[in-house]
């Protein structure tokens, strides 16, 4: 089973739901305190939940000038001046919520511990490197950046507590993730406060004043399968896919085959599976039987795509094409199918933020290197990327809006903003309107490795098609 919202494949695997299940979580607990210091906190994070940032110095990494200006969220460039300091005139102190003369408070609520330990704590991860980068550069305007992080404990109780006590003390979130994220929507939308966090429930998604990195939409788009059409054209006329039977997973797998099918692809086998198979040698054969010649896997987690990998190998079938759509791109995939992921095609709307992008796409060796000093040893995966765009998103928006930030002008400056990639993290989108991002890049694994296939060496395939809204 997998819940996933974008091309990116934010998802909640099998094992993770059996977990959640296992341990009762009835979410319905109530507040138990702030939860910005929490211990069980501090231990799931590997660092502070409160995080001020480093004094140290910040690299750069080609993002934007980090003497002058802010590093930038993008597509936007910084201004000319000192965006850091105190201005000679001040900043304005108190503001709005969550400001003073010296700090802006930021929140963050996700899931840290509970039944699933860890389950999203690599958003707050991302989150807390962003601040700490930016804090490092000198803050903006005379004031430094404090994260007040917060665990929902996988629990719609907590969340909707921990956010509406934040909504009372922080300027805006960052990089919250849970699957309880809808639980205080109505307040977040009355606050008006900027939400620079991944919306998975589409009540939060819709409010005005949340946005997306990567903003989910009905739909699907046309790039892939424009790509695959022509690489491999007589393919497309026997399509086989499996998707997880939960109805955010059936959607995304519904919308992705109207796309497919708008562009000529005839889809022979596809079945809806369940949360605890991990067998799939029926489907392996059954595919065969029809003559299937592509595969292509949009809403499974990155266990079932090797699962299935090795059901092909130990059958002896061999597609045209073994194609899996986002979650595909994960370490999980290799260290489980090993050789039988080779030659596996992987479409993401995001870069290989795992860090083999590194050397061409200097935001991921920035957002890497910041992972590691808030928590030494944190492989960056796709919340992670999530937060730290998310973070330069808003902090850009704040530098635009000037030392006298309020929450309207953040969340006016953010729409202004416009197309945002974050110097190649993710394919351009556009968040203030919440258009989806209909580039991609291909991957193929080669030697046990994920590699760029068809695909810039640091850009997305963005000619291929737009998004398909049916």
């Amino acid at each position: 089973m997998v819940l996933t919202t974008t091309a990116c494949g934010a998802r909640l695997t099998d094992q993770q739901l059996t977990a959640v299940r296992s341990g009762n979580s009835t979410g319905s607990g109530a507040a138990a305190g702030d939860g910005s210091t929490d211990t069980t906190l501090a231990d799931a994070l590997g660092t502070d939940a409160t995080v001020p940032g480093s004094s140290g110095t910040g690299s750069g990494a080609g993002a934007g000038n980090t003497t002058a200006t802010t590093s930038g969220s993008g597509n936007v460039k910084g201004t000319t001046t000192n965006v850091h300091a105190m201005p000679a005139g001040g900043n304005g102190g108190a503001t709005d919520v969550g400001v003073s003369a010296t700090t802006v408070t930021l929140g963050n609520v996700s899931t840290l511990t509970g039944p699933v330990p860890g389950l999203f704590a690599g958003a707050t991860v991302g989150a807390q490197a962003a601040v700490a980068y930016e804090n490092s550069l000198g803050g903006l305007f005379g004031r430094k950046f404090k994260l007040d992080a917060r665990d929902d404990q996988f629990d719609t109780g907590q969340n909707r507590s921990q956010t509406i006590d934040l909504i009372g003390k922080a300027l805006g979130f960052l990089g919250s993730f849970s699957l309880y994220d809808e639980a205080a929507a109505d307040q977040i939308k009355q606050a008006n406060l900027p939400d620079v966090s991944h919306a998975l429930g589409e009540a939060r998604l819709n409010i005005p004043n949340n946005f997306s990195i990567q903003a989910s939409a009905k739909g699907g788009p046309l790039g892939p399968f424009n790509y695959l059409k022509q690489k491999y054209p007589d393919a497309i006329k026997a399509v086989g896919s499996i998707y997880s039977d939960i109805p955010s997973a059936v959607a995304l797998h519904q919308g992705y085959k109207r796309a497919a099918v708008s562009v000529g692809y005839q889809y022979k086998y596809e079945r809806g599976i369940g949360a605890t198979e991990t067998d799939f040698t029926s489907d392996v054969v059954r595919m065969r039987d029809l003559g299937v010649k592509l595969i292509y896997l949009t809403s499974v987690d990155d266990k079932t795509a090797a699962r299935f990998a090795k059901a092909m190998k130990s059958q002896g079938f061999k597609p045209t094409a073994f194609v899996v759509n986002g979650s595909g791109y994960d370490a999980d995939v290799l260290a489980l199918a090993g050789d039988a992921a080779e030659g596996m095609l992987v479409t993401s709307s995001s870069s290989m933020y795992g860090g083999e992008d590194a050397g061409v796409i200097p935001e991921v060796a920035l957002m890497d290197k910041w992972v590691n000093n808030v928590k030494p040893g944190f492989k960056s995966d796709i919340f992670t990327a999530y937060a730290w765009a998310g973070g330069r998103l808003l902090f850009q928006a704040m530098e635009n809006v000037g030392p006298k930030l309020t929450r309207p002008a953040v969340n006016e400056a953010i729409r202004k903003i416009g197309v945002f990639d974050d110097f190649g993290l993710f394919a351009p989108s556009n968040p203030g309107t919440k258009a989806p991002a209909p580039c991609f890049i291909v991957l193929k694994v080669v030697g046990g490795k994920f590699t760029r296939f068809d695909s810039p060496p640091a850009a997305f395939r963005c000619a291929d098609g737009p998004w398909f809204f049916g």
